[in-house]
């Protein structure tokens, strides 16, 4: 399987993971997802390594959300059985949210989609002033999956979910920072600066089996209670009703023909 969609450099006892397809704004492939996942589980049996900082390559996108592909060869058995039933970016998103390592996500330029969900697994989210964040379901006519959604309640409440999912904004900053989708924000040419400084704050002064213990009781603590199970049916069949209403097929059409869609609720 190949790993150059993700290069990995590590950095005295930082691993720096860059999602490498600046041609499509770093957008989510399967071998992208899967790699990502892989090199986590890797990194954390790593004794060198303390911290570990997600980023996109070149300065548009952290990532500018979905781009699927067939899952690639090679991939291991337990690993695909996980894709298979939860998809590539939940698998991904749980591997940073289950990594003993703490995660920071380095966003210059846009963090979209799943690119924004990605950078909200993380466990710390750095911006520069020129970040922009959001999730555009509401712009493409589709509902957002429910553990997808599950994810942004539980890290930055309920209210700012709703104004994250219903007006599809895409969020500068500023604004980002107020209702917790970035935790810092920082002039762009101080960006990896600011971010390494972090890291390394973080493997010199800080305790390791300390860090992993929290990271992983908060993210205990924190689990939002899955729904029963006729309410998560109901949940998925809007999800099939958006899919296929006349208001995604316009949505599509509108993306290509590079103008405003006339939604009618259809």
């Amino acid at each position: 399987m190949s790993e150059q969609e993700l290069l990995v450099e590590l950095k005295d006892r930082v691993a720096v993971l860059t999602l490498n397809r600046p041609e499509r704004r770093n957008a989510l492939s399967t071998i992208l997802l899967v790699s990502l996942a892989i090199r986590l589980e890797e990194l954390q049996k790593d004794s060198r390594i303390r911290c570990v900082i997600i980023k996109g390559e070149g300065d548009k996108a952290f990532s500018a959300g979905m781009d699927l592909t067939s899952i690639p060869s090679g991939v291991p058995d337990k690993l695909l059985k996980q894709i298979e039933a939860k998809g590539p970016l939940q698998v991904a998103c749980e591997a940073v949210e289950g990594s003993s390592l703490p995660v920071i996500a380095m966003i210059r330029g846009y963090a979209l989609g799943g690119g924004c969900e990605l950078s909200l697994a993380c466990d710390l989210r750095v911006g520069s002033e020129n970040s922009r964040i959001g999730m555009p379901p509401a712009r493409l006519g589709i509902v957002y999956p429910p553990e997808g959604l599950s994810r942004f309640i539980r890290n930055i409440g309920l209210a700012n979910a709703k104004q994250v999912f219903l007006t599809a904004k895409y969020f500068p900053a500023a604004e980002a920072y107020e209702i917790g989708l970035l935790n810092y924000v920082v002039p762009d040419k101080e960006l990896e600066a600011f971010t390494m400084e972090l890291a390394e704050e973080m493997y010199t002064k800080r305790a390791p089996l300390s860090i992993a213990g929290m990271k992983r009781a908060l993210n205990i603590l924190s689990k939002y209670e899955p729904p029963y199970q006729e309410e998560e049916n109901e949940i998925y069949d809007l999800i099939g009703k958006a899919l296929t209403s006349e208001d995604a097929v316009e949505a599509m059409t509108a993306f290509r023909e590079k103008r405003d869609p006339e939604f009618k609720g259809r």
